[in-house]
């Protein structure tokens, strides 16, 4: 009895140590145009690694391809976007139908560099996102999917207008 106590306060101890994803959402947003919310994404995220949940890598990914776009030297901005890319990569290999992953790694192609070659799954996260946005039942990241995905210019009208009904 006393080792099944031991085992349900370190079970909770451990899950509560997990960021919100509600907070991790939100500086993730704000990290787009604020260099301090990318440092918060990151602190928030510390305790991650590859063990656990892949919405959690997927975001540290992120956290780490925005540390990328707000240093200055090249050598630490290759870096980080390689980490970046690599933990959203093994995220999404382990959740492949997450509409939020998928989401996140949309929204970060679409808006990176060409020369850096990582704008490979453009195509299919957008098809993935326009068949499932509606199934999202989180209704603050279905907004989200959704405005990121009309105003992304990879919309066509017709996809547009699906998405406005």
């Amino acid at each position: 009895m006393r080792a099944l106590l031991i085992l349900l306060f370190i079970g909770n101890w451990s899950s509560n140590d997990a960021p919100e994803l509600s907070t991790l959402r939100k500086l993730y947003y704000r990290a787009a145009v604020e260099s301090s919310a990318s440092t918060s994404l990151s602190k928030e995220l510390k305790s991650v690694g590859p063990d656990s949940a892949p919405i959690l890598l997927c975001y540290k990914g992120a956290a780490f391809m925005m540390e990328a776009k707000y240093a200055f030297n090249p050598i630490t901005k290759l870096s980080r976007f390689s980490k970046g890319k690599k933990a959203i990569e093994e995220a999404i290999a382990k959740e492949p139908s997450n509409m939020e992953m998928r989401f996140i790694r949309f929204s970060i192609q679409t808006n990176l560099p060409g020369f850096l070659g990582y704008q490979g799954h453009i195509d299919s996260d957008k098809k993935k996102l326009l068949a499932g946005v509606a199934n999202v039942t989180d209704k603050v990241l279905r907004e989200n999917i959704t405005a990121y995905l009309i105003a992304s210019k990879k919309c066509t009208s017709e996809e547009i207008k699906k998405l406005q009904q």
